[in-house]
């Protein structure tokens, strides 16, 4: 049986990708892409998707599998210096039951801070968007510290 994905008329991150959308990119290459989420998860939580378009993590291939989480490895020392987190949750949703909202792979990278609840599940419709402008410049700050 398969993963049953969100259907959208269009995907917002391939959208992002032909530049459609304002997006605030920290790193694109031929094989995958960061960006600042959108979404208020908090201060530095990010995204690292394929650039092409993949519906869930058995959707991806050798290389890619490799890019997302090598990326993820030296974001996540970026957002150390950036930021000083005191820890970091790591997760993806594969299908709607899941929690997938959007039917391009994406893994979420969300730094943590003291005072934080650490069983905290993080769900779209309860944080509100950010605006671009902020999004550029959190995607700055942590540019500088990639090695």
């Amino acid at each position: 049986m398969p993963i049953v994905v969100p259907q959208r008329d269009t995907c917002p991150f391939c959208e992002n990708l032909a530049d459609r959308r304002p997006c605030a990119w920290i790193h694109r290459d031929e094989v995958i892409a960061s960006f600042v989420n959108p979404r208020l998860y908090g201060k530095g939580a990010v995204l690292v998707i394929p650039i092409r378009h993949a519906p869930t993590l058995l959707d991806l291939n050798a290389e890619e599998l490799s890019a997302v989480f090598a990326h993820a490895q030296e974001l996540i020392r970026a957002l150390l210096a950036a930021y000083g987190p005191e820890g970091f949750s790591v997760f993806q949703n594969n299908g709607v039951t899941a929690g997938q909202s959007v039917a391009h792979y994406h893994l979420h990278i969300v730094p943590r801070y003291a005072g934080e609840e650490p069983g905290r599940i993080f769900g779209e419709g309860e944080f509100q968007r950010i605006p671009i402008e902020e999004r550029l410049q959190i995607a700055e700050e942590i540019k500088q510290h990639l090695g």
